[in-house]
């Protein structure tokens, strides 16, 4: 009689609440589908996202020390904005930039001295011999003369090419820092595409766990279900807050590597590039094209080296006063002195051998380039190949395990299935919508480094 009448009211309270509430959604039974919300909505949920984890990392509890706070302001998409133009402003704002600048103006000034006509700097020379100090038979001399360094054969024209091989290496240095500066560029941009595409999963996820939990909850209440049902519940949901948590810090960390790449606050929309019909590394690519203007440039300096040794010809022209001794008239008259060096061939020859090994260096470089290069677009080409086939796959897995996760949910209402069960399954499906929506993503990141494996800037 006991437990007849305490069974009654409950089994009345079941009805009531039946009646009041014929739909008990316990799960939600939509499958989340983020790639195809439209770009507002989803930046929406992304900025919801953050925004639940930068209310969560700056609250303080009771008591607590208070400590500084790491604020972060989301970037604003930008639809004027291109990749093209953001790698525009993140050279202007490349720390290495003023290496270009130092580069230019070296072959300026090789360029100028090339134009001179003279191999070096004139000088002047003055000279005065006297007696007065020893017998005083008033012999006195007056010497001056200008001394002018003259081109060696074909040294002007050596210097003169030297200057033009500088100005070549230093806009290929400037082409091969805008590509290196691409690539860096192209990482940033799709690990945020990336990072947003996890938070908003993960805010997709919690809000599923906060109605299953939410779900649960009134069911234990009304006596369906046990504890233990309520707090797995809760603890996942906690695991999707987490999850959030993570995620969103990925974020920030993706948006503050792009703002000190670039120094904007504003980045463009994530649009896939168009995928290069290069198949090969053409001698055109960025690397090449700078270790090609190394060679000339180190072929110039051995030419150089070779025509414009250390000890150059020389002329010396200028006017001499004298007075003989015991004479009462100076004598004027105006000399000219040429200096020809040779021999010692040796000294010559070591600043050969130096510019020939430094030849030799840039030719093993390109070298080196050729083999980098040409394994960097293998590896472009075979991940987007992969990419391209587990697409097909992970879409596949993500429309069974949505058909697992819709049957599961039938299953746990009727009370066919446990609730740690049910969760196995409807972890498996969010992640099978997770690997499938970074795959799409990841075809546009490796389209991007497929492109910068050949050389081609955004």
């Amino acid at each position: 009689m006991t437990g007849h009448s305490r069974a009654a009211p409950r089994a009345s309270a079941v009805r009531v609440a039946q009646q009041n509430e014929p739909e008990r959604p316990v799960v939600h039974d939509r499958p989340v589908e983020p790639t195809r919300r439209s770009p507002g909505s989803r930046r929406s949920a992304v900025t919801a996202g953050v925004g639940l984890f930068l209310t969560m990392a700056t609250a303080v509890p009771a008591g607590a020390v208070d400590e500084p706070v790491h604020q972060h302001a989301m970037l604003v998409v930008d639809d004027s904005l291109t990749l093209s133009m953001t790698l525009a402003q993140a050279f202007e704002n490349y720390p290495d930039r003023p290496e270009l600048e130092a580069r230019a103006a070296q072959a300026d000034a090789w360029e100028a001295r090339g134009r001179d006509w003279l191999a070096d700097r004139p000088s002047l020379s003055l000279r005065y011999q006297t007696d007065r100090w020893n017998d005083n038979d008033r012999l006195d001399e007056y010497e001056a003369g200008l001394h002018l360094p003259l081109w060696p054969l074909n040294g002007r024209r050596a210097t003169r090419d030297f200057g033009e091989a500088m100005r070549a290496e230093s806009a290929a240095a400037s082409l091969l820092m805008r590509w290196e500066l691409a690539g860096l560029l192209r990482s940033v941009f799709w690990d945020i595409a990336l990072a947003e595409q996890d938070v908003e999963l993960a805010q997709s996820s919690l809000e599923i766990a906060g109605r299953l939990a939410t779900a649960v909850t009134r069911r234990h209440e009304l006596g369906d279900v046990a504890l233990g049902d309520v707090l797995l519940a809760q603890s996942a949901e906690l695991e999707a807050q987490t999850g959030l948590i993570e995620a969103s810090a990925n974020l920030i960390d993706a948006e503050r590597a792009y703002h000190m790449l670039t120094g904007l606050d504003r980045r463009p929309p994530h649009q896939s590039e168009a995928l290069s019909l290069q198949e090969e590394v053409q001698p055109t690519h960025p690397a090449f094209a700078f270790a090609d203007a190394e060679i000339r440039r180190a072929e110039s300096a051995r030419e150089l080296a070779g025509r414009v040794t250390s000890t150059t010809p020389s002329l010396l022209i200028g006017p001499r006063r004298e007075r003989a001794a015991n004479a009462e008239d100076f004598d004027d008259s105006i000399g000219m002195t040429l200096t020809i060096p040779f021999g010692h061939s040796s000294h010559r020859e070591t600043a050969v051998a130096a510019a020939q090994r430094e030849l030799a260096s840039a030719r093993a470089m390109r070298n080196r380039q050729l083999r980098a290069q040409t394994m960097l677009l293998h590896e472009a080409a075979h991940s987007l190949d992969v990419v391209r086939r587990s697409i097909e796959a992970a879409s596949a897995r993500s429309t069974l395990a949505e058909k697992n996760r819709r049957m599961a949910v039938i299953a746990y209402e009727k009370g066919e299935l446990e609730l740690i069960d049910f969760l196995k399954l409807q972890t498996n499906a969010i992640a099978a919508q997770r690997a499938l929506a970074r795959l799409q993503i990841e075809q546009s990141r490796q389209i991007a480094f497929y492109n910068q494996a050949v050389g081609v800037l955004p």
